[in-house]
Formats: C-alpha cells, sequence, structure tokens
C-alpha cells in the first residue's frame, strides 16, 4: 500500500473519531409515565441524549435544564425532531394524567381497536394503565346490545401498548407524581343488591359522613406543597345529605360536585349498588366507584353534554382550612427570615434592595435588568410574595423561589433566592418551566445577581 492510501487511511479514521465523540442528541420524546423519583409528570416533553439497549433507559433531561437522569425506555416516547414529538404531546393532551384501574381479571388489551383482534396482554384486577388518547373503533357487543364505552390506546407499566375498550375501567387523574399510590384495593366488601341492607346502609353512611376533596389536595398535603391558589374549601363533593338528621335505608338529596375543572348538581332518589364497588345515584347519570385501602377514594362518572366525565376525590381528615393556615405562616416566617437578614441587600450592578417589612420592599438603580426583566414601566415599590415551590433537583441550590410583584407591572417577576451567610443571590426565573407551582428547572443561560448585606 502505497504512502498516500495509508496517510488517507489515517485521516479517514481521524475524522469519524471527531465526529463519533461529537454526536447530537437522538431528539425529543414525550413522557408517558409519570416518574415519581425525578418528580415530573406525563406529558412533559424531554430531551433524549443517549439510549442504553444494554440498561433498557434513556438518559434525558427536561429542555433548559442541564441535569441529566435516566428513565426507563418505556416510559417515552421514540426520540424524534423537536416539532413532532410537540405534536405527540398534543395529541396526548386530552387524556393528560389520565389512567385506569382495571375492573375485571383478564380484560385484554389488543392490537387493534376491534373486539376480535389479537390480544396482546391479559390484564390483572386493580392493575393501572396509562390511557394516551381515543380511537375510533367497532363497537363492543354482549348479546343484548353495545355496551357503554370507547376504546382507549393504553400502556401498561412493563411497556406494552395497544387497545382496550373502557367499559370495565375506571379512569382517574393523577395529579402526583407516584402512580402506584392507585394501586390499592377497596376494603369494601359488599354484594349484589340494593343499599337498603343493612351492610349498605353503614356503608354508604360512612362515605357520606366523609368529607371529599379533589384529589389534588391529598397531593399537596402528601409532598408538603400547599398551593393556596387551588386548596380552596369550597372545593369538593358533596351527597346533599345531613347524615345525622338521616336514619332512613334510602337516600336521597342533591349530589354538588366542585372542582377546578368541573361542577355540576344531580337529584336523586336512592343510591344504588349496581356491581362489586360500584354504586349509581338513581333518576341522574351519576356513577361512583370506591377505591383506597380505606376506602378514601371516590371515581365519580357522569355525562356532561353527552361526553363522559370523570372525576377522582379523596376523603381527607385533615381541617383543610388550618393547612392554608399553616402555609401562609410558613410563608410569612420565610420572607421574615430573608428581610430580618438584611434588610438591606445592595449591588453595584443591580442595585439597593430595602426590606421596609416582610411583605414590602423598595429596590432602587436597577436598569441594568431593564427591560429584559422588570419592564420599562416599573417603579421601585415591590410586594413580595412566596407564590411557587421549587422541584427537588433544586433545593440543593436554592431556597425557593420569591416573586417580585412592581409597581406599574403586571405580573409578578420570579427569581430562585439563596440566603447566604453574606448576602442574597437571586437568579432570573420569569421563562423557568412552572408546572402545577412547581418550577421545575432553571432558565436557560439565566442572570444570577448576587446582593450583599449592609
Amino acid at each position: 500500500m502505497s504512502l498516500r492510501k495509508v496517510f488517507l487511511l489515517i485521516f479517514a479514521f481521524l475524522v469519524m473519531g471527531i465526529f463519533s465523540s461529537c454526536t447530537k442528541d437522538l431528539g425529543y420524546s414525550v413522557l408517558l409515565w409519570s416518574n415519581a423519583e425525578h418528580e415530573i409528570a406525563d406529558g412533559t416533553l424531554l430531551r433524549v441524549h443517549i439510549k442504553s439497549n444494554i440498561s433498557h433507559v434513556y438518559v434525558v433531561s427536561i429542555p433548559g435544564s442541564k441535569e441529566n437522569f435516566e428513565i426507563p425506555l418505556w416510559q417515552a416516547t421514540e426520540p424524534e425532531s423537536k416539532s413532532r414529538a410537540l405534536k405527540q404531546q398534543n395529541r396526548f393532551s386530552e387524556f393528560e394524567h389520565t389512567y385506569a384501574s382495571v375492573k375485571l381479571d383478564g380484560l385484554p388489551i389488543r392490537a387493534e381497536a376491534v373486539n376480535t383482534s389479537k390480544q396482546v396482554y391479559r390484564l390483572r384486577e386493580g392493575e393501572i394503565i396509562r390511557c394516551l388518547y381515543r380511537g375510533a373503533g367497532a363497537a363492543v357487543t354482549n348479546g343484548k346490545g353495545n355496551m357503554e364505552g370507547e376504546w382507549l390506546r393504553v400502556l401498561t407499566e412493563t411497556g406494552t401498548y395497544g387497545w382496550c375498550f373502557s367499559h370495565n375501567l375506571s379512569l382517574f387523574q393523577a395529579e402526583g407524581f407516584d402512580v402506584s399510590a392507585e394501586k390499592q384495593d377497596a376494603s369494601i366488601d359488599v354484594v349484589d343488591d340494593k343499599a337498603s341492607s343493612n351492610g349498605d346502609v353503614a356503608i354508604i353512611r360512612a362515605l357520606i359522613s366523609k368529607k371529599w376533596y379533589p384529589e389534588s389536595f391529598a397531593n399537596m398535603i402528601k409532598v408538603g406543597r400547599i398551593d393556596v391558589n387551588r386548596m380552596n374549601p369550597a372545593l369538593g363533593f358533596s351527597f346533599g345529605i345531613d347524615i345525622e338528621e338521616n336514619s332512613d335505608s334510602q337516600f336521597a338529596g342533591t349530589a354538588v360536585l366542585n372542582t377546578e375543572n368541573a361542577g355540576g348538581s344531580w337529584i336523586y332518589t336512592d343510591i344504588i349498588k349496581k356491581a362489586e364497588k360500584e354504586y349509581e345515584f338513581v333518576g341522574s347519570n351519576l356513577k361512583m366507584s370506591i377505591r383506597g385501602a380505606g376506602s378514601d377514594t371516590m371515581i365519580l362518572q357522569y355525562s356532561d353534554k353527552g361526553r363522559p366525565k370523570i372525576e377522582t376525590l379523596v376523603a381527607l381528615t385533615e381541617d383543610i382550612e388550618k393547612v392554608i393556615e399553616n402555609e401562609l405562616f410558613r410563608r410569612q416566617t420565610e420572607l421574615k427570615r430573608i428581610a430580618s437578614a438584611g434588610p438591606v441587600f445592595q449591588s453595584s450592578n443591580y442595585g439597593t434592595i430595602k426590606f421596609e417589612n416582610e411583605n414590602f420592599v423598595t429596590w432602587r438603580n436597577y436598569k441594568l435588568l431593564q427591560p429584559n426583566i422588570i419592564s420599562k414601566n416599573a417603579l421601585g415599590s415591590v410586594t413580595v410574595t412566596l407564590d411557587y415551590f421549587i422541584a427537588g433537583s433544586l433545593k440543593s441550590s436554592y431556597d425557593g423561589v420569591i416573586t417580585m410583584h412592581f409597581t406599574g407591572m403586571e405580573e409578578g417577576v420570579n427569581f430562585l433566592y439563596k440566603l447566604t451567610d453574606t448576602g442574597l443571590r437571586l437568579e432570573d426565573a420569569s421563562k423557568a418551566p412552572i408546572k402545577d407551582g412547581v418550577v421545575t428547572a432553571r432558565s436557560a443561560s439565566p442572570m444570577i445577581l448576587f446582593f450583599e448585606k449592609k
């Protein structure tokens, strides 16, 4: 081989090595199953860096964040361009955070939305699956006519995709990250009969005596992130019966549902059991399923303008007004801690912040932050609040999120903050991703401001 050919061969290997070391990311994926470990909910757009067929994981990050982490391959869509991933994300949006508990042991998942199609998986009673989107499939009959329900594209926790008819599924909205918490079996053990039997009357009375709230309340209490704007004591479900004044075996009243996204009322003349753990409000289209180890989860199903609706409620023993009061006290205490550490914080570039009290500051000489962060119409009189929380991945670097409400600006300006021994560090979070009241990652290339104590 000539010297020239040897040189060209070596050069080609070097070029290949350079390009292989500069491999681009694989693209973008959509998270299909909420991940409790990293506190990210289904529907989140992810940037995919590496795929490992050995470990069966993707190495991903949330766009705008430099923190990489691993997720199982089955939890995300195949990596593709950002525009296509966003289309996928939009396709899943109708059933965002929607999961289902299986009511029938052996319920099949099929390859196509047809009842005669090949079975790809058989579900267990109580198994949880993810609902992705609805499909236009063939009607399902039971010998007496068409069954109520629709075909849904679903995903199991073992990564199997397919089509399942919804008749034997109890759909629910998962507000938190830990979907496995929904897997507990119901402890109510009833038989097929009207709720007039002594046992069923006791069960119904016990359910009526509980206080039912949106599932998000329980999730907020569980993770210690109380969004006072969403946790309203007036929200929830009521049977419309004063159980202490009602001693009859027949229950009648006006049930009322009031949540962030839904509401309605139903006049009913009795509550009867239609199947195990399933009840119907006679005279209305309202149905109730009871789940949870302590019979503390209620799934309501009803129709609104011909479309099926589902809401999940939980029974709470906590005094919601007290929970809100404690959260407001916590926020006020934290603002006092920041104010007392100063009360004056000064930067040669970004001006002077003076806490007049824990809720009000004056900020002078912040021209370098205008207009990108602070509006040119803003005045230096600022009300401060703690409206948001931070994800666990940010807690090692920041204490929380502080919102500055400038006079002259319609919207507040969010900063990640850290109180240090020598001063106050702020990081612009105006473009940071926020989901369910939580700042999930830092902004891309954020401006960081440091103020010394004076």
